[in-house]
């Protein structure tokens, strides 16, 4: 009876680690979903290896960037990618692994005669970004006003329809250069468009991240899985 006890209670104290739930967005070429509805692009192996090294199960979910990220915000279990990493956003999350960088580009159509020769100049019109991403916190750093300047987008899945629709209200749009190129390629109408300034901040890095309240244990084994991909 003793023994049946103690290995009762042993298994009883064994650390119960739920399963992750790993969000994330369609942002081609990074990580998308394909005609067949597989998720692929340039980060998600090194994600799917990162996850399969660190021994954590998980569920995947490929959501709008608004849904993602806010899930991962709220949700202790819950990890993202792929996240550019901001001073407003370093103690928000905790920041597992490097997984690619980027750059992004104010653009206009090719019938406008738009120019832009430094960041401030940008502020003379209105532009679409996506709310909570990269491009949307760095304009508020840089002190663009929401009400005035900013147009929030919560998806670019129909960033053309959307400036189509209202371009009378909407000057540029910020994209990453890379997604513009995929898309471009396979939608001719987004020939109409053009870059017209980069984003004066190199190359961001992308990461893997999770919600700053995740088990500790389970951070670890994160930790190690990925490292383990270097």
């Amino acid at each position: 009876m003793r023994t049946i006890l103690t290995l009762s209670l042993l298994l009883f104290l064994q650390p119960c680690f739920a399963a992750i739930t790993v969000v994330t967005e369609n942002f081609p070429n990074f990580q998308y979903l394909d005609e067949n509805g597989v998720l692929t692009g340039t980060v998600v192996d090194k994600v799917k290896s990162g996850l399969e090294k660190s021994d954590v199960d998980y569920k995947l979910s490929v959501n709008s960037w608004s849904i993602s990220y806010n899930a991962a915000l709220r949700d202790s279990n819950t990890c993202i990618f792929s996240m550019a990493r901001l001073p407003a956003r370093e103690d928000k999350f905790t920041w597992v692994a490097k997984i690619g960088g980027f750059s992004a580009s104010f653009y206009s159509f090719k019938s406008e005669e738009v120019t832009i020769a430094n960041i401030d100049e940008a502020k003379k019109y209105r532009i679409a970004v996506l709310k909570n991403n990269y491009s949307h916190i760095y304009l508020k750093e840089n002190g663009f006003d929401e009400r005035n300047q900013l147009i929030l987008l919560d998806s670019f899945d129909n960033i053309y329809d959307v400036l189509k629709s209202r371009r009378s209200s909407i000057d540029l749009v910020i994209l990453s250069d890379e997604q513009f190129k995929y898309e471009r390629d396979n939608d001719s109408t987004l020939e109409d468009l053009k870059p017209i300034f980069k984003l004066p901040v190199g190359t961001p890095q992308l990461y893997f991240a999770c919600n700053k309240n995740i088990n500790p244990v389970t951070l670890e084994k994160l930790n190690k899985g990925f490292a383990a991909n270097d």
